[in-house]
């Protein structure tokens, strides 16, 4: 992670603190650099591992309560994936979709101007202003594909 970014995450959540009247904290940072030093989508199980490396005072609920303070802080944002909650860094980001892989949970970003450029199109001809959107495809990554599909699982 550039450090220019870093600092300017900081910035952000101490902002978000100061208007809301809450404390900046050490382990709010070291929570805040685990996460945006992993580069990938979080659930709150992972981040604990992670973070617990350095400070083994930080816990489950801490790691929470703070994931909900960077979504609130516009730093992050939350999605469901196969039922579990998974975090991601959204501050200066661009938007992309999601694969995502029902045989090991693997996430894989991916960014399309032409789905981009069709959802428009479509959302026009309905007159319909698109705000926002998620775009979540699920199926099976390259190394789930090639195993064979265990019984009950549907082959595409």
């Amino acid at each position: 992670m550039a450090r220019g970014a870093e600092r300017e995450e900081r910035r952000v959540l101490a902002a978000h603190l100061s208007r809301n009247r809450l404390k900046r904290s050490a382990q709010r940072e070291v929570i805040l650099d685990a996460f945006l030093e992993a580069g990938r989508h979080l659930s709150v199980e992972d981040l604990l591992r992670i973070v617990q490396r350095k400070r083994r005072d930080i816990g489950r609920t801490t790691i929470y309560r703070t994931l909900k303070l960077f979504r609130q802080a516009g730093l992050a944002s939350e999605q469901v994936f196969g039922g579990e909650a998974r975090f991601e860094p959204l501050w200066n980001r661009d938007h992309h979709d999601h694969f995502i892989c029902e045989g090991c949970g693997a996430i894989i970003e991916f960014r399309s101007p032409e789905i981009e450029r069709i959802q428009k199109e479509i959302a026009s001809g309905f007159g319909f202003l698109i705000e926002g959107h998620r775009h979540h495809i699920f199926g099976r990554c390259r190394r789930c594909a090639s195993k064979p599909a265990r019984a009950g699982v549907r082959a595409t």
